[in-house]
């Protein structure tokens, strides 16, 4: 009896072993789908001033400038859409919020922002973010 119970459970156990996995998959593959169904902004170069309008609000897309570059981070709008941790990025120059890893609002300007005086290891945390956005995220231009 206790072998039939033993076996049971073992069957029990690759049931939901598997179950859970196939879910896991199927949900990783519907999220790739999504990200491959969104077309990014065309290229272009943006003025500070025209940022501004890509902050995710009314369904915009969602762009931030790291270190001149302009990225759209609209497939992660969970995270810098409207309610997510890095919101105030969006449509503005994150460099020095991102390098000093701050989510203070003091951090990120909304005119031009001299970076020149950020230390050595700020300017490392920059160019870490700034590789992680090449790699990861859409880059449609450079700020103006």
């Amino acid at each position: 009896m206790t072998t039939i119970a033993l076996l049971g459970g073992v069957l029990a156990f690759y049931y939901f072993y598997i179950y859970n996995n196939q879910t896991e998959d199927e949900e990783e593959e519907e999220k790739e789908e999504e990200e491959e169904k969104y077309t990014p902004m065309e290229p272009r170069d943006f003025t500070l001033e025209e940022l501004k309008y890509y902050d995710g609000t009314d369904g915009k897309p969602i762009c931030i400038a790291v270190n001149y570059m302009v990225y759209d981070v609209t497939p992660g709008k969970g995270f810098y859409g409207q309610g997510g941790p890095y919101a105030m990025l969006a449509g503005r120059d994150g460099s020095r919020a991102l390098a000093k890893m701050s989510l203070d609002s003091s951090d990120v300007k909304d005119g031009w922002d001299d970076i020149s005086d950020l230390t050595p290891f700020e300017n490392d945390t920059l160019n870490e973010w700034v590789m992680k956005f090449q790699n990861e995220i859409y880059r449609v231009g450079k700020t103006t």
